[in-house]
């Protein structure tokens, strides 16, 4: 194997859901291993319920009015991070408005310092609503999704 091929290699391995790679070949071998295989799911880190209490909500720096929060469950990003809807960018999404999803259905993805998310679903229901653009910022605790139960 020559550089090029190593590096192709490293890239693919990367980009993948593997967390451990090993060829032998002849002389030649190499290990790949990737040190975090931990995926976030969105229970463990992000508050997630039903509200029906009146919130004043900050985005940007500006105020929003006072509105009603409806009885869905919000689903927020546990952390800073890109927002992708599909695993890559050829690839079918894992939730749409009206679909219908189940607890641990993956949802969507934060990509994170090169690390790729899954943002599980914490209730059966309907996507009612998806509040961001694919490949774009979300910060923490922002309201990502919202299912009803």
């Amino acid at each position: 194997m020559d550089l090029r091929q190593i590096k192709n290699l490293m890239k693919e391995f990367e980009d993948s859901k593997i967390h451990k790679l090993e060829i032998k070949d002849n002389e030649f071998s190499i290990l790949l291993e990737k040190e975090n295989s931990k995926f976030v799911s969105s229970p463990s880190f992000a508050p997630v319920g039903s509200f029906t209490e009146t919130t004043t909500v900050k985005e940007q720096g500006h105020s929003v009015k006072e509105e009603e929060v409806n009885e869905n469950t919000l689903v927020r990003s546990p952390l800073v991070g890109t927002f992708y809807q599909a695993p890559s960018p050829d690839s079918e999404v894992f939730a749409k408005v009206n679909q219908k999803v189940n607890v641990g259905d993956v949802l969507f993805i934060v990509e994170a310092m090169k690390v790729m998310n899954e943002i599980t679903s914490p209730v059966n229901g309907t996507v009612v609503s998806i509040n961001v653009k694919d490949a774009t910022m979300v910060e923490f605790d922002q309201i990502v999704m919202e299912i009803k139960e």
